[in-house]
């Protein structure tokens, strides 16, 4: 019994490995455990897909906010040389990040 078990984890240790397939570790433990006789067989269970590592780079909510503070800052200072008044430069600006929020909101709809 005891040499049953050693080959399981032989198996298992291959299987995490990667050097034998889910599907070879299940027939090779299948063929291991029918030499017992009161043993029975699992079916194979299903192997999920590996997780698609997540990109660190891009900044968080709070560096986006950030970013787009200090991009309508620098907008509203070179509209308001450009224009004249600081007002109007500041409505055109806050109305074009509007705008783009809304689209984006949009686009993560559907």
């Amino acid at each position: 019994m005891t040499a049953i078990f050693e080959e399981i984890r032989r198996l298992e240790a291959a299987r995490k490995k990667g050097w034998i397939s889910a599907s070879e570790y299940a027939v090779a433990k299948g063929r291991l455990l029918e030499t017992v006789e009161d043993a029975t067989v699992l079916p194979p269970f299903e192997v999920q897909p590996p997780r698609r590592a997540v990109a660190r780079d891009a900044p968080g909510p709070w560096g986006l906010m950030l970013i787009g503070l200090c991009g309508a800052g620098v907008l509203t200072f070179l509209a308001g040389q450009v224009i004249g008044d600081l007002t109007i430069a500041f409505t055109l600006v806050a109305s074009v990040f509007a705008a783009v929020v809304i689209a984006a909101f949009r686009r993560l709809e559907g």
